[in-house]
């Protein structure tokens, strides 16, 4: 009773709606759903409250990173019409997260019944947490770009690879051309060294800023680490390996992000699900689809 008398009290004090960040990339094999899941338990371990879901539908991971069966999926909740509580599962250090699903699309070809009851559940999310983290499937469809363009802000994740680097641009191009107010943090991953990981963001900056006239800020650079390939065979976080260079950087760029400053950066007064329904029934990415990034 005290612990759910606590949650009510800290409901009832956010006055604001819990901040939805989507993590996203150009390609697959970048380590977007790794980062997705430590860059989420760093906040967490801050405080916050987390909600991680995971929207690679049919090609979801979470669960494996973390050595973990859920009971329930996303794609469950449209078609079964679940509640959120029901499809949530505890993962560590207080973070919860949300598997995917195994069926491949179901989610993104809903009917308007279907949207309503996703609108209801995700609202609550919003009310329950600090954060949602939507960590996105590797590229972009004309449907998942609705979802990064509705979030507060995105997260791209590139490494230094040069074809890496091509396909985050091209992602990036496609979501600045819809939007060229959309908050973009960028995170390069798998730097030999802090020279090489700068080398990398400075020419993604200068080249969002030439060709695309828009700013593009750094998250962060995480560096080549042996652990955090042995962390995914033992299905735990690296985070949470003391040795563990990637997972100390991490640490720190979650304090960062969380300073005052950056966690006050409302896009809009707006909520994440008015921006989502405007979009996906405006037909706001509709007919501007890239085939680069078609599954």
């Amino acid at each position: 009773m005290h612990d759910q008398a606590a949650k009510l009290r800290a409901t009832v004090q956010r006055m604001t709606l819990g901040r939805t960040v989507a993590i996203a990339s150009g390609k697959g094999g970048v380590g977007k759903s790794n980062f997705a899941l430590n860059f989420s338990l760093a906040i967490s371990q801050l405080g916050k409250s987390v909600l991680l879901i995971d929207l690679d539908l049919g090609m979801g991971n979470i669960e494996i990173l973390l050595g973990t069966s859920a009971e329930h999926s996303f794609i469950e909740m449209i078609q079964n019409r679940l509640s959120l509580e029901e499809i949530t599962e505890a993962g560590p250090d207080g973070l919860d997260f949300i598997a995917a699903g195994a069926a491949v699309d179901e989610f993104f070809h809903m009917d308007s019944a279907g949207f309503q009851h996703f609108q209801q559940e995700f609202e609550k999310a919003q009310r329950n947490y600090d954060f949602v983290i939507l960590d996105m499937g590797a590229g972009l469809t004309e449907e998942s770009a609705g979802f990064i363009l509705a979030a507060d802000e995105s997260i791209v994740i590139t490494t230094t690879e040069p074809t890496s680097m091509m396909d985050a641009y091209a992602l990036i191009k496609h979501l600045k051309n819809q939007n060229g107010a959309l908050p973009m943090h960028l995170l390069v991953n798998r730097a030999s060294d802090d020279r090489e990981g700068q080398d990398t963001a400075t020419r993604m900056k200068e080249v969002v800023k030439s060709f695309l006239h828009a700013e593009l800020e750094l998250l962060g650079i995480l560096p080549e680490d042996k652990q955090v390939p042995k962390s995914v065979k033992m299905q735990e976080p690296f985070i949470n390996r003391r040795e563990s260079k990637a997972g100390l950087v991490i640490k720190q760029l979650a304090a960062s992000y969380l300073k005052p400053a950056a966690e006050s950066t409302a896009k809009e007064n707006t909520s994440f699900m008015s921006r989502l329904k405007d979009i996906w029934m405006g037909g706001g990415t509709r007919g501007k689809k890239n085939p680069r990034f078609s599954r």
